[in-house]
């Protein structure tokens, strides 16, 4: 593909696509002339020059992942949530700028978060990241009152899919709450996909069925009052 007709597939993607509408609508872009530009290269440029230059760059970025989810994951996040990262994202960038010497910031108190929890809570995660890809997945437990119990880290050989290490995470850390002998449990991922194939029916031609079917017997093992939950809305 040329770099031309790329500019254009990509121009298409982040912008003209159905789903890529919604996203500008939702954090502020609903101008008329916001979409008429033909040109990727000026709307680029014209959206990193204006009032909310900041908020259009992390419009761009998250728009982008996104689209690369679905089309190589199958995985759809919600309108919310995008626009949850979008302003998040959108905050940090701020805060960077900002000159530390103009103010001096002020002390703001944080907190563990167990969402009204009275369980013991697993937080896991996968990864794929580097040249070539190295794909990994770790997870920590604390208790309901969010002081650390264990940890746990692993590294998938000759991976580059983000499901397996998301399932891995899931696994492993199901795992670990087992042999500790945890009996009520809250699971926090960001795998959304991860979370139905383990809730649902599988089918058993998946590439990762019998890590799943491994994951649902796992939890066979104990009643546990709550397993799975997502991180995201």
């Amino acid at each position: 593909m040329s770099h031309k007709l790329f500019r254009k597939w990509l121009f298409n993607c982040v912008r003209e696509c159905r789903f890529s509408k919604i996203i500008w609508h939702k954090i502020g872009f609903s101008s008329p002339s916001f979409f008429s530009t033909i040109s990727a290269h000026d709307w680029i440029k014209e959206g990193e020059n204006c009032a909310r230059s900041i908020i259009f760059l992390a419009g761009l970025w998250w728009t982008w992942r996104h689209r690369n989810l679905m089309c190589l994951n199958n995985e759809t996040w919600s309108i919310t949530r995008l626009c949850i990262n979008i302003n998040n994202s959108a905050d940090l960038i701020s805060s960077c700028l900002q000159n530390s010497t103009s103010s001096t910031p002020s002390d703001r108190l944080v907190r563990w978060n167990n969402n009204g929890n009275i369980y013991a809570i697993l937080n896991v995660d996968g990864s794929c990241i580097g040249n070539p890809t190295r794909a990994g997945f770790g997870g920590i437990i604390h208790n309901n009152f969010g002081n650390y119990l264990p940890g746990f880290s692993g590294f998938i050989y000759n991976s580059k899919d983000i499901l397996l290490a998301e399932l891995s995470a899931i696994h492993q850390g199901l795992k670990l709450a087992i042999n500790m002998g945890i009996e009520e449990l809250v699971c926090y991922s960001d795998s959304l996909l991860s979370i139905n194939l383990i809730s649902g029916v599988t089918s058993q031609f998946h590439i990762y069925a019998v890590l799943i079917q491994d994951i649902k017997d796992l939890l066979a093992t104990r009643s546990f009052s709550k397993f799975l939950y997502s991180t995201y809305p």
